[in-house]
């Protein structure tokens, strides 16, 4: 198994809902899980949320907080005013918490166009945006990607098949095979919180039989799927910071 594995944890309300379970009833348990993996990640906090996660999870610790937005909206077809609230604005708030935010992640997967550009602007190191988001979807690959704004770009990668999402989503929905669709060399494994509750609705805009199908394997299945990854030999999950390190990318990213 080669090179370390980023590890993303999106922080946001349950399933696209107003619930937020999650955050009170998996993050204390994930936390420890990972400390006895000897796993770090990067959780992508919607900042409108940071009083709750603040007590849970402490700012200066092993892992590192970015922003998945300030409200978790959809960005893609945002106007620039409020892509570039949601932006700096989520990020002002994460810090006034304490934490040292460097990432964005835009929320369901969907960057607008202007997003490089106002995260230039906010000051952030590194974009985690990229990536499919289904099977086939664009962006499929991995690696971190110098952007011409002189923003790092994170692409996250897909499973043994080379075609689907490296996320919990999909590896839970394929239970009892999930596990065997976990590749020899992972570049990114992404998780929410809300994957991790039992008795899940799932995702709460989907037709009644996709909702079904996208509630499959959540709550116990979803755990001992990633405690199976996080223990395999070798495995070493690191923040999506420390992965632009260990690939080469300094503190600042210059532009191309």
């Amino acid at each position: 198994m080669g090179g370390p594995t980023m590890l993303i944890v999106d922080v946001e309300a349950d399933w696209a809902g107003s619930e937020r379970r999650a955050i009170h009833a998996v993050l204390p348990p994930l936390l420890e899980l990972l400390a006895r993996a000897d796993a770090s990640a990067t959780f992508f906090v919607v900042a409108d949320l940071v009083e709750e996660v603040r007590p849970l999870l402490a700012p200066g610790g092993r892992h590192e907080v970015g922003s998945h937005s300030l409200t978790h909206a959809r960005l893609r077809r945002a106007d620039p005013l409020r892509v570039r609230t949601e932006v700096a604005a989520s990020k002002d708030r994460l810090e006034a918490a304490g934490y040292v935010v460097s990432g964005f992640r835009s929320p369901f997967g969907a960057a607008p166009p202007t997003l490089l550009t106002e995260l230039a602007h906010a000051g952030y190191r590194y974009d985690a945006s990229r990536g499919p988001a289904v099977p086939f979807g664009r962006g499929r690959g991995f690696g971190a990607v110098e952007s011409n704004h002189g923003v790092a770009q994170l692409t996250t990668g897909v499973l043994r098949d080379r075609v689907t999402p490296a996320s919990m989503t999909w590896m839970r929905m394929a239970t009892p095979w999930g596990r065997w669709w976990w590749p020899r060399a992972a570049r990114s494994l992404s998780c929410h919180l809300h994957d991790f509750l039992p008795d899940s609705r799932g995702w709460t805009s989907l037709p009644t039989p996709l909702r079904r199908l996208h509630a499959r394997g959540a709550g116990a299945p979803a755990w001992r799927l990633l405690e199976h990854v996080l223990t395999r030999p070798k495995a070493r999950f690191v923040t999506c910071s420390d992965y632009l390190d260990l690939s080469g990318f300094g503190p600042s990213c210059t532009s191309s």
